[in-house]
Order: C-alpha cells, then structure tokens, then sequence
C-alpha cells in the first residue's frame, strides 16, 4: 500500500475510535476507566496491522508525531479536554501513557526491521496486558499492594503476567517455534512484564515494556534451550530476593524491584560484564560513601528510573547495534551518577567541606573505583590510557557542572528534579565521553 494512503487510512480509523468510545461513554453505556483502555486496545489492534500496511519506518514515525500532537491536544487544550478528550482523561490520575504509547510502537517498528514476530509479541503485550491487568484489578481487585502511584492489586498483577505469556507463546506457536520455547520466553516476558507494570510510573511502562520484550526476544531467540531456561529462575529469584528484602534503607519496595529489573536486563543484553558497574555503585554507596542522613526517605522507583536510565539506553543500542563500545559507555554513564551521588552524600555529612572539595573527593572515588573495574573485565580492550583520560575528564566536568547548578546540593528542595538532573548529566557525560572515545 502507498505510504500517504496508509497514513491517511491509520488516521481515519484512529477518528473512528476515539468518536465511537466517545459516543458510548455518552451514552453512559462505559465508564471512564473503560474508555480509556478501549482507547487503549483500539489504538494497539490497529497499531498490529503497521507490518501489513508499511514496508518502512518512517511513515510511522510521522504517524507517531501527529498522534502525539492530536494526543497533546486533547490533554491540554480545554474545548478539546472537555469533548473528545474526555475518553482518555476522565480517569483520576497524572498519566502520559497514551503519549508514549505511539512513541513505543514507533521505535519497536523501527528496530524490528520488517521481523513481523519481533513487532506483534511488543505490540500485543503493550496493547493487551496492561488492559487486562486494569479491567480484572478494577472487577476482582482484592488483595492491593503499594506501588508508585498509590496501590494495585495482586489480581490485577496476575492478569497482566498471565495476558503477556500469551501475547508472547501465540506469535511464537504461529511461527512454528518448538513448544518449550514458547513456554519459556512466554514465561520469561510474562514475569517480566508483569513487574514492569506493577512498578510503572505515569505510562513509562508504555515505552520501556515494548522495547525491553522486543530486545529479550531478539536474544531469546538465539539462545540454546538451557541457556534460555536458566533465566527464568534467575530473573524470578532476583525480584523475589529484591521485594522481600525489607530491611535495606537504600530503596523502597518498588525501587528495589525496580532495581532488579534493570540487572535481570543488563545481564540477558550484555552478560555477566554489564553487572559490574551498577554493583560496583551499590557496593561503594554501602561500604565507601558517608552513611546516609538519620531519617533520610529511601530512595523511589523514580530515583531508580532516573539512575537506570543511561544504563538502559546504551543496552538498547547493544541489543540492535552489538559492539564491545557500548559497555565503555554504559559504564561512563554509571560512573558519573556514582560521582553525584558521592558528591551529595559528602555534601549532607561533611558540611564543614567546601563544594569544590566535595566534587573532588566524591569524583574520584567514582572514577578510580569504577575505572579500576572496567580495567580488570576490559578484555576485548576496548578503553586505552587515552580513553580512561578522556572518562575522567568528561565525568569530571559533568559533575562539576551539576555541582555549581545545583543551589542545595546537601537538601533539594525538589527531589524529583534533582533526579532528572542527574540522570540528563550522565547521559551527557556518556554520549561526550563515549563519542569521542569513538572519535578517536
């Protein structure tokens, strides 16, 4: 089909939707919650047929940035809000969920590279999961837990597990994959989505969740069978270890599954070498930096998401784009968070200390802990003396940058933008460092 006339055919029938559920809530015939995951499906049913109707990207990426617009539109500006708007956001509760929900589709198109399999199991667990988990939570919703955004239900939880192994297992099955297999991966991405949604935060999940299931299928899928069934216990052991244990003052319940989530990740994409940095940080936040304040709040799911996030980017890209490079990136970016966050900590428990000694001491020690275990697993030797250098200095002045930014450095006053901050500086520091590594 030309590219224009499924464009305009996508648009057409995304109007239908939105307009029919409109009618109906109306009429009173469905309720707010029920609309909007009407929307939700609908979005995703026509969102399944893209391999059928494009042959390349980049006319879904268009479809995404005016779905994004119309989306915007209808949140933002009051005469729609109040009409057509209605269908999405009469639920109580802050979400851009249905924002990233065509950014999400958009990227796992275009990383799919016409592997319809690879498309439809993201695709499916985006459209279907997260709306059977809210439809059974809302029905037979009885035994909650606290999460993020207020509380969800185990019910709810099940149904999303439960809805993603199938979502996965059925496109396997069609494709005439052996039945262990289908088992397995379904098993894999149904415990795996499942968590992601009992930790999402304001519709993330609508982009992570996709992209995450189609990187684990795309490595799945090329694993012997033992190899594939050694993960499930692995990743179930993990969050069973990360939700049970109470007693850590780092992080609270969500943050900790969180937590375990983005190893269980780090290690499917990159192997046992893409756990050092991130537990080099944990070790060195427990045993080498200033204890933490008396009374001060473990950190949230949204300090995680923050912390994570560099590290998730660059296993994306290792996923579809392998190479030796991207570990000296990822860990760039780890090692500059373990500098902001030894530089705060030194900050709260050494106020006598100016700022500049403050982001001396808390830089290098990130840097020569950090830098000292890439040397030791660098055995592809990826990184020179000159990169190592370049590591430092970039790390160095990223921190020094956010250091002189940031007013109250030992006690935000915004927590939340003090995470973003952070995270936006190690991103930067790895793509200034990481590139021109790659440079030279």
């Amino acid at each position: 089909m030309n590219a224009a006339a499924g464009i305009a055919l996508v648009l057409a029938a995304l109007g239908v939707l939105i307009g029919g559920v409109k009618m109906l809530q109306m009429r009173g015939a469905v309720g707010a919650e029920t609309a909007r995951k009407m929307v939700h499906i609908g979005m995703g049913i026509i969102c399944l047929q893209f391999p059928v109707i494009f042959s390349e990207a980049w006319p879904v990426w268009i479809l995404a940035g005016l779905a994004v617009i119309a989306l915007g539109a209808l949140r933002f500006v009051p005469s729609l809000k109040c009409g057509a708007g209605t269908v999405l956001h009469d639920v109580n509760r802050s979400s851009f969920g249905e924002v990233y929900f065509p950014l999400g589709v958009a990227a796992v198109f275009a990383f799919a590279k016409g592997d319809a399999l690879k498309f439809y199991i993201p695709v499916s667990l985006l459209t279907f999961a997260d709306a059977a988990g809210a439809l059974v939570g809302k029905r037979w919703g009885l035994h909650t837990y606290p999460t993020l955004e207020g509380r969800k239900s185990i019910e709810g939880s099940v149904a999303v597990g439960f809805t993603a192994l199938l979502c996965a297992m059925v496109p396997l099955l069609a494709m005439g994959h052996d039945l262990i297999v289908c088992i397995v991966i379904g098993a894999l991405v149904g415990l795996f989505g499942m968590i992601v949604e009992a930790v999402s935060w304001r519709g993330l999940d609508n982009v992570f969740l996709p992209l995450a299931a189609l990187a684990q299928v795309t490595i799945y899928l090329k694993l012997p069978l033992p190899e594939l069934a050694l993960r499930l216990p692995v990743l179930l052991g993990i969050s069973t270890l990360a939700w049970c244990w109470r007693r850590s003052r780092v992080a609270d319940e969500c943050a900790r599954l969180g937590g375990a989530l983005a190893l269980y990740f780090f290690w499917t994409v990159g192997g046992w070498t893409w756990l050092v940095a991130p537990l080099v940080l944990l070790v060195s936040y427990m045993w080498l930096m200033p204890a933490p304040p008396d009374g001060d709040p473990p950190h949230t799911m949204m300090a995680m998401i923050c912390i994570s996030s560099v590290g998730l980017v660059w296993a994306v890209a290792q996923t579809f784009l392998p190479s030796p490079e991207w570990l000296w990136w990822f860990t760039l970016g780890i090692a500059t968070h373990h500098a902001v966050i030894a530089t705060a900590r030194y900050s709260q428990r050494r106020s006598h200390w100016s700022r500049l000694k403050w982001w001396a001491v808390g830089t290098l020690q990130a840097v020569f802990v950090q830098g000292a275990a890439f040397v030791l697993i660098d055995h592809a030797h990826v990184a020179s003396a000159v990169d190592i250098a370049v590591g430092f200095v970039c790390t160095a002045l990223a921190v020094a940058t956010f250091v002189c930014c940031e007013r109250n450095l030992p006690m935000p006053a915004d927590l939340t933008l003090r995470w973003w901050k952070q995270g936006a500086t190690a991103l930067v520091a790895s793509l200034a460092g990481g590139g021109i590594v790659h440079l030279l």
